[in-house]
């Protein structure tokens, strides 16, 4: 797998990140995509595909989440693009069944489209920010998505699987965004493979990992820092 971010370049150069390699598909049958969960919310706007489209987001400037399923054995790519239905970020790159989550408009970029490249059926659902699970010490995901942390300064322990799938291991990105989703925070990941390592988190957020396979954090007070 392989995720593209423009107009990340910068930050992606200082954090000494490689360019990716080309999706490995998979042998044998499809697997089923994961179920999401979220904490709830009505769903603001659904989009249905079966094969390549573009559908225009009628959400609104303001932040949402989107619940990403494909169910194709093929490739699967979801492009947020702007107002020149220019691409702005790749939200999804991969093969085969796939279910994520993922931000939108959380910073100074407003998606207007999503252009879905898709093999077989899939569905994209936006919901308001609220809908993001809440972290509470320890959350486990098996792919991109959107936690909203609401206690103290804590440490924030993220251990990436990788994807076995992949050539070079996967890509993990892990973004902290205001909890209202209004207004970029921090970067507290950047790797490309298997990974293990600390963060600070300092107050109420969202925290939106972009992620090729399996993740998990745990979070504990900043009182108790000392190794665990």
């Amino acid at each position: 797998m392989k995720w593209f971010r423009q107009g990340r370049g910068t930050r992606d150069e200082a954090a000494g990140v490689v360019p990716l390699s080309g999706v490995v598909k998979s042998a044998g049958a499809p697997r089923p995509a994961p179920r999401t969960l979220s904490a709830g919310g009505p769903v603001l706007q659904r989009i249905d595909g079966d094969g390549d489209q573009v559908a225009g987001i009628t959400t609104g400037a303001g932040p949402v989440i989107l619940d990403i399923t494909h169910q194709g054995a093929g490739h699967f790519v979801v492009d947020a693009l702007d107002a020149s239905l220019r691409s702005e970020s790749q939200l999804v790159y991969t093969d085969g069944p796939f279910t994520c989550r993922a931000l939108i408009n959380a910073d100074d970029r407003h998606v207007r489209a999503l252009r879905v490249p898709g093999d077989g059926p899939w569905a994209i659902e936006a919901t308001g920010v609220s809908s993001a699970l809440v972290l509470d010490g320890v959350a486990r995901r098996p792919a991109s998505d959107v936690l909203r942390y609401e206690g103290g300064p804590g440490i924030a322990t993220f251990r990436y699987e990788g994807d076995p799938r992949s050539e070079d291991g996967g890509y993990f990105l892990v973004d902290t965004f205001e909890r209202d989703g209004n207004g970029f925070l921090d970067e507290l990941a950047n790797h490309v493979g298997p990974w293990r390592g600390e963060a600070p988190l300092t107050g109420p957020c969202l925290v939106y990992a972009r992620s090729d396979g399996p993740w998990s954090v745990s979070v504990r007070p900043m009182e108790g820092s000392g190794s665990s």
